[in-house]
């Protein structure tokens, strides 16, 4: 039995949100609700209460379960659109296009995902797992390096909506690391979780507000709102030499990309990078250029073995707030990595297929490492780069996720630092100079470690 508490996620506040929850007596599934209802200040950019994701929960003794709480496509005539529009994110060396506006929302999932796992899986009340979010959209949270860089890039969609704009602005100058970020409404917002009861509140508050919000420019009725249902499924499964792995299965795409990778380096007992780079090109894992990588990964091991690994995204936000609330809605109809067919060509009433993999690995001991990745495309890379440090490099879980990176877009192979470029065969070469966000960020725990990615500011307890 785990003699600890193991808690890895993107932010500090996230992470001590789940972590105070686990002291209180909660499970591993309380405290994930607890820490993405805080990441939804604390990581604003890269998640929110109208945005979408994945857990994969296992209850000791008890097999693994992947709920699916993805944003999913409406069920109406999407020549309908009328508020969609293109902008552009500065990157420095590259800019890159993104669509928001009410025509981009989806279909959310992510809280009525959490109120079904609570449901099914928590065991202290619903309102105890809220009462810390509530208070850090009404004090603060720290704004993390991370957090600032987004902002200055994501300007374009923050500046979409003098509302959203106030949140980030201050003095007419955008908020830097270390200050605080303020939500008051969305404090009050989630305040109502806790005297209300939960599913009634989203189905019958929450749904007509976001459908009034945006029935004049979105798609989305209140039917496809109110009928949106988590689907709980068996994950993918893969044998990887003596462990066996646990992704998400279709239709999210991520977890089968990993899997085809695992199957083309089982054969070797050791991984070289040249061996990975071979690995993602036949993995193809990349179609279309995306630079952001807009989502968050929060792992967490109880005493009892109970495992959590949850996974949510927000795109880059539809440029918008729900009045009142404080909460920014999703993009994912305007993801163009996400809408291969084209814009407005969907099937109706179909869960998004995304990169998000929250994932489980079990030895042959019955050892359990928890972990997931932010990072769009870039999750698919980072988690098998980190599986094959781990059970082929044999490496620490710090080491394993700390240790340089490969990316393959395309024609494009990205190296992190100290990776010699003079060993690889690509068309396109590029050399980043430090370690990056773009490489995803991995956070994850064990029996014996709990680590958080430096690149995307990651905490762990």
């Amino acid at each position: 039995m785990n003699k600890e508490f193991k808690v890895s996620g993107g932010h500090k506040n996230t992470v001590e949100s789940a972590y105070n929850i686990l002291k209180l007596g909660g499970n591993a599934f309380d405290a994930a609700i607890a820490g993405v209802f805080s990441s939804m200040s604390a990581e604003y950019l890269y998640t929110g209460a109208a945005s979408g994701g994945a857990m994969l929960v296992k209850k000791d003794g008890f097999s693994p379960l992947v709920v699916d709480f993805f944003v999913e496509t409406p069920a109406i005539d999407p020549k309908k659109v009328a508020d969609f529009k293109t902008i552009q994110a500065d990157f420095g060396d590259t800019k890159q296009e993104f669509n928001i506006g009410m025509g981009s929302v989806g279909i959310p999932g992510t809280l009525p995902g959490l109120i079904d796992i609570h449901k099914n899986y928590g065991s202290l009340p619903f309102a105890v797992l809220v009462e810390q979010a509530v208070d850090l959209a009404k004090n603060g949270c720290l704004i993390s390096k991370n957090q600032e860089y987004l902002s200055s890039v994501l300007y374009p969609v923050i500046s979409n909506s003098e509302t959203l704009k106030s949140l980030f602005i201050k003095n007419g100058v955008l908020k830097k690391s270390g200050g605080l970020f303020i939500n008051k409404d969305f404090s009050s917002f989630l305040e109502q979780f806790i005297y209300e009861d939960p599913e009634e509140f989203y189905k019958h508050e929450v749904c007509p507000l976001l459908y009034n919000t945006i029935k004049g420019g979105g798609i989305i009725s209140l039917k496809n709102l109110q009928e949106y249902t988590p689907e709980t499924r068996a994950p993918l499964t893969t044998q990887y030499h003596n462990h066996t792995i646990f992704m998400n299965p279709h239709p999210s795409t991520g977890g089968a990309l990993v899997a085809e990778g695992l199957k083309e380096l089982n054969k070797l007992t050791a991984v070289s990078k040249q061996d990975l780079e071979r690995a993602l090109y036949k993995m193809r894992i990349i179609k279309e250029k995306d630079m952001v990588g807009s989502t968050t990964h929060l792992s967490v091991m109880d005493k009892k073995n109970n495992v959590a690994s949850v996974t949510t995204t927000n795109g880059v936000g539809a440029g918008f707030l729900i009045p009142g609330t404080g909460i920014m809605p999703n993009n994912m109809l305007g993801e163009k990595h996400l809408n291969i067919h084209g814009f407005h060509k969907w099937e109706s009433k179909q869960r998004i297929p995304s990169n998000i993999c929250p994932t489980l690995m079990v030895d042959n001991n019955d050892k359990l490492t928890v972990l997931g990745s932010a990072g769009s495309s870039r999750i698919i890379s980072a988690l098998t780069s980190v599986i094959t440090n781990l059970i082929n490099g044999k490496m620490t879980l710090e080491a394993a996720i700390s240790s340089p990176r490969i990316h393959l877009e395309g024609e494009i192979l990205h190296c992190e630092p100290t990776i010699s470029p003079t060993k690889y065969q690509t068309k396109d070469l590029v050399l980043w100079e430090e370690k990056s966000m773009y490489f995803g960020g991995v956070n994850a725990c064990s029996f014996s470690e709990s680590i958080a990615d430096e690149r995307r500011d990651g905490f762990s307890v």
